[in-house]
Parts: structure tokens; sequence; C-alpha cells
């Protein structure tokens, strides 16, 4: 009936999918032995995708072209009847993160939505229909950003309530996401360290946003980019959160990989700790606030002890900025020694010239 309420889903299965799906886009590089099973699983999930649109890096060396070649030949291979697979092959190296921010700018010149899967990204066989059933739902829901298959949970699983949970931290391995939510960063134009919020010590200081702040420490600290840390924090800055799931859906396998970048030596403990081959994710929540525990900031003698084992230092200005924020003599105590302990390393940083 006109001017009678909408009805919000709390199942997944009660979610109508659109006419048109989204794209399942893939990067890939140097790893053919690792899209193969992605690819894999891909043509083993529940709901199949109409197209698959594939970003292929450019060579950085006469080593890399053949695997690289190896890459487009079991993409172009992958073609069905039921899904077209669409193969651009960049001419020149543009590494990860530009990529895939081209990537993503490219894909939605004509489309609404995206599916992303890199390509060590291993999805259980629901990961799709779930991901296209959440972009779905909650489009119309502007304070979420992106939904995710994948999740390095802060909570224990029995303390959340629905099969999705909103999250001030994502990961990029296996998520969907919006043109509108993804223009809104406008990441093509920003420097690889941007951060909304000005300064490292501005960043909020969550049990979520806290890992946040140490990876984007750590992005300044080296001059490294990050497109997910990059969106982690306009997310934060723009008041949005994140579906995740209580247990991944997505397993990541490439740690330890020879040709992989940022995640080098063993797998830890954490990664695919939450992963559930077999978990159908069904509940979804109507209310986005986020929990008490997830909502609220550290203290201040919990957030000091984690810079000081992060090993973030402390500036004269990010040192006036917690003093000013825990103004009690105890916590100025706490603050001043940890800027004592590190000021060696800061007078070395400034003696080499090192940005600080």
């Amino acid at each position: 009936m006109e001017g009678e309420a909408k009805v919000f889903p709390t199942c997944l299965s009660e979610v109508k999918l659109p006419d048109r799906l989204p794209p399942i886009v893939i990067t890939a590089f140097t790893r053919p032995d690792l899209l193969a099973p992605v690819l894999e699983a891909i043509a083993l999930q529940s709901l199949s995708p109409q197209e698959i649109i594939a970003f292929v890096d450019g060579a950085r060396n006469d080593k890399d072209r053949a695997l690289i070649q190896q890459c487009v030949d079991l993409l172009k291979n992958f073609e069905r009847s039921t899904w077209s697979v669409r193969v651009i092959q960049r001419e020149h190296n543009l590494g990860c993160d530009r990529n895939v921010i081209a990537a993503f700018t490219e894909v939605f010149e004509s489309h609404d939505t995206l599916v992303y899967l890199e390509d060590d990204d291993l999805p259980n066989p629901c990961f799709y229909d779930r991901i296209c059933r959440l972009l779905t739902a909650y489009k119309d829901r502007q304070d979420i950003f992106s939904v995710s298959g994948y999740v390095s949970r802060a909570l224990p699983a029995e303390e959340i309530a629905t099969d999705f949970f909103p999250s001030r931290r994502v990961f990029s391995w296996g998520f969907g996401i919006w043109r509108d939510r993804w223009q809104s960063m406008d990441l093509v134009h920003q420097s690889g360290q941007h951060n909304p919020f000005g300064h490292v010590y501005s960043i909020p200081t969550t049990v979520e946003s806290k890992l946040t702040l140490a990876n984007q420490f750590w992005l300044e600290k080296n001059q490294k980019t990050d497109w997910v840390i990059t969106m982690t924090l306009c997310a934060l800055h723009q008041g949005r959160v994140h579906l995740v799931p209580k247990h991944s859906i997505v397993k990541n396998i490439g740690f330890g990989h020879e040709q992989s970048e940022t995640y080098r030596g063993e797998e830890g403990s954490w990664v695919n700790k939450a992963y559930d081959p077999g978990f159908v994710p069904e509940t979804i929540p109507v209310e986005l606030g986020l929990c008490d525990r997830l909502n609220q900031e550290i203290g201040s003698a919990e957030l000091a002890k984690f810079l000081g084992k992060k090993g973030i230092w402390l500036t004269p200005a990010a040192l006036a900025h917690y003093l000013k924020k825990y103004p009690s003599p105890q916590h100025a105590h706490l603050w001043l020694g940890l800027f004592l302990q590190q000021l060696p390393t800061l007078l070395r940083r400034w003696k080499s010239g090192l940005q600080v």
C-alpha cells in the first residue's frame, strides 16, 4: 500500500537478487598457482556470476612475463556459457594499489556494485550469493560502506547476535562495495598515505580502530601505500561501518608465497582463525550501531601500552595531543615517560633526515 513502511529483511534468503548481478572483479599478477584454485572455487559457487572482469598488472621484468601469461591463460580459459570473462592486461606495471584503484574506477563507469577477490582469496561456496544479497539489501543504507566475506574478530563469536555485524575494520579479502561509496573517497586523486584525520594521533582509538592507527603509522613511516588502509580510514572519518561475517567465508592462501608483497613469511595464527568452509550466513542486522565494546575508546594506559608495544613513537605534536586529551597528572606522567623513552628514535630519524 502507498505510504506503507518498507520492512527490512532480517534473513538473506528473503532478499531478492537483481536481474543484473555484480561482476566479480579479480586482480592478478604473478601467482598463477594461487589464482587456479581461486577460479575453481568460483566455479563451485552456489550462485554463478554473470561476468568476471580481471585486471592483470604489467611486468616489472622479464621473469614476470611468463607468470603473467599463465594467469592470463587461466582466466581466458575460464570462460563458460553461464558467464563471460574479460581480461584487462596493463601495459606497464602499476603496482598493487594503483592497479586496484584503477580497476574499481573503471568498473564503476558501467556498474553500480562489484564483488572483489584478490588472486589469493579462496571463497567458500556461498560467498558470492551472500555478498550479492548484502549489496542488494543495504544499497540504500548509507551508513554501510562495504560488505565483506572475511573477518578478524575483536569479539568472540558467541557475543555476536547475527551472522553479519557492523565493524570499523575491513579487509579486502573478498568483499563488495557500491559505486557511490567508492567514489566518495576519490582515491585516484589522493596521496598514497592519505589520512582524512590529518594526523595519526587524531585517529580514534577503539579496540578495532587502534589497529588502523598502527597501520597508518606504518604507511607514513615507510612511505608505503595500501588502498585498504586508506579506505578503512575514509569510512571511519565518514562515520560509516562495514558489515563483516561472524565467521569468515573467505580463506587467504597467499601467506609465504615467494611472490607475495605485503604478507611474507609464515601465516599468522590470526589469519584464517575465523574461517569456516561450511558456514552459510543468514541473519543480518537491522540496527547498524556498533556494540558498546567496539564503539568505546580504550583508556589512556591501554593506549600508551599499545603504542609502545607497536613501536609507534610520539612526536612533540602527538605528545601535546595526548596530554590535552588525558590531562590528569597520573596520565601526564605516563605520556611524558613514553615520549622520553622513544626520544632517541626520534633524534636518530631527525639527524638522518627521515620523516617523523
